[in-house]
């Protein structure tokens, strides 16, 4: 029986074990990717409002808008890869051509002219937009190499961990020479340190990027598909693909919550240590802690998740990133000992969400596959990160809303409801949203076994169709 035109073969060359070379280029680059979105996510809120002098609602509103059109955008973009995957067979020269647009979409972000009020916001929402549009064009092709690059589960959480590792070495990076390069010309302002760091993280970016393109050399398919006849098909197929893939839908809800409690962590932390532990001076390394913890305990959840699966692993992590959390919450009373403390044990336990979340991705696209012999591979990631994207933007809008609504101002010393605040989103909120994804992931059913049957009946169907 022959699936429909949408099925993607599996060839026996996407089953063959990958190499080193193969493997350190795709994990190296989300060093890239992850230095783009963590310097957004770190500093972008905060250059608004203590930079710019920005209002919080505001700023959490162009925050906002720049993630609503970059969520929009990503199914389309996802689509249009898809296509070109289909006729060329490779994803891998869409990320080399998006390289260097994401480059100096990165310095746009922090390079915002001096002017009035109306010009000051309209210029920064024009950089974020441009900024969000070539970030999608470039991640999503490299979200969906694993898809093409193995078929074997444990290989794909393979390279999830080399992904993880990578992102936090590029997180790490940002975290720590921003703040440096701003200060290196404090004489000059704020304004000038992160116009600095912006160009020198931008030539970091997409050096990574490029190099990782030519190290991942996907396997050409044996016989590519013929694209639906318009992107609005190709949609409308997504949607019925998702509606019918409940293992999906569930992976979903994981990527919301997942995003929306990291992104009060990440966002409120410079207020944080501003303003409510006057510890600033620990700042490089508060910001560095997660990254380094990530970085060591990547390849632990990769092999506990070898002797156990993938699930119980992501529980147990989520378990750690919890308990971190609710120590953060303590560091008032604590100081800044339980502060480095609880980023560690917040990074360590958050590593577990991405390796065991990028590896179990390709794995229900194979399931879909089985269930409704629709293959969407790039569509897939990109209502991933659609709904990624949407919940980062909804937490930027939160955190400037909530620290509105409590009184905070730039030029004042925020009072005790703007503090009670900004610890609550650093602590108290991420931990109760670590807390329902233990919920969601324990009813997540596909297992190894499981997997390794799809990936067995979607090759006979191949060799028969």
């Amino acid at each position: 029986m022959s699936l429909p035109n949408t099925h993607l073969p599996i060839t026996p060359s996407a089953r063959t074990p990958l190499g080193i070379g193969t493997r350190i280029g795709y994990g190296i680059g989300d060093f890239g990717f992850v230095a783009a979105w963590q310097g957004a996510a770190l500093f972008l809120l905060y250059f608004y409002t203590d930079v710019l002098h920005l209002s919080p609602w505001v700023a959490g509103a162009i925050y906002l808008t720049g993630m609503i059109w970059d969520a929009v955008s990503d199914p389309l973009i996802a689509s249009r890869a898809e296509r070109f995957a289909a006729r060329r067979g490779r994803y891998g020269p869409l990320l080399r051509h998006a390289a260097i647009p994401l480059g100096i979409s990165y310095t746009l972000l922090f390079t915002v002219p001096a002017g009035g009020a109306i010009w000051t916001i309209g210029a920064a929402l024009v950089g974020h937009l441009i900024f969000r549009t070539a970030y999608t064009y470039a991640s999503m092709p490299y979200n969906t190499l694993p898809v093409r690059l193995t078929t074997d589960g444990d290989a794909r959480s393979s390279l999830s961990a080399l992904r993880v590792i990578g992102a936090a070495l590029g997180g790490l990076t940002v975290a720590i020479a921003t703040p440096l390069l701003v200060q290196s010309v404090a004489h000059a302002g704020e304004r000038t340190g992160y116009a600095l760091a912006s160009f020198v993280i931008a030539a970091l970016i997409v050096a990574i990027l490029l190099g990782s393109s030519l190290a991942t050399r996907e396997p050409d398919q044996s016989r590519p598909f013929a694209p639906k006849a318009n992107i609005r098909q190709d949609i409308l197929e997504l949607w019925t693909a998702t509606r019918r893939n409940g293992p999906l839908q569930r992976l979903l809800v994981l990527m919301m919550l997942a995003t929306i409690g990291f992104a009060l962590f990440t966002q409120s932390q410079l207020y944080f240590l501003n303003h409510v532990l006057n510890a600033p001076d620990i700042t490089a390394a508060v910001l560095a802690g997660p990254a380094l913890a990530m970085i060591i305990t990547a390849p632990l959840w990769m092999m506990l998740s070898a002797r156990t699966s993938k699930r119980s692993t992501m529980i147990s992590g989520l378990l750690v990133a919890t308990a971190g959390y609710v120590l953060m919450g303590l560091a008032p009373i604590g100081g800044t000992a339980v502060a480095l403390a609880a980023v560690c044990l917040i990074g360590a336990g958050s590593a577990a969400i991405p390796v065991m979340f990028w590896s179990m991705l390709p794995d229900v696209i194979d399931h879909g596959e089985l269930s409704t012999g629709i293959r969407v591979e790039a569509r897939t990631f990109g209502l991933t990160t659609f709904v990624q994207k949407c919940s980062a933007g909804l937490a930027a809008l939160l955190t400037g809303g909530l620290l509105t609504l409590t009184g905070y101002a730039a030029e004042e010393a925020p009072g005790a409801h703007a503090l009670d605040s900004i610890t609550a989103m650093v602590s108290w909120i991420p931990a109760a949203f670590m807390l329902a994804m233990v919920i969601v992931t324990r009813r997540y059913p596909v297992s190894r076994e499981q997997h390794r049957s799809i990936i067995n009946q979607l090759a006979t169907r191949s060799d028969t169709g």
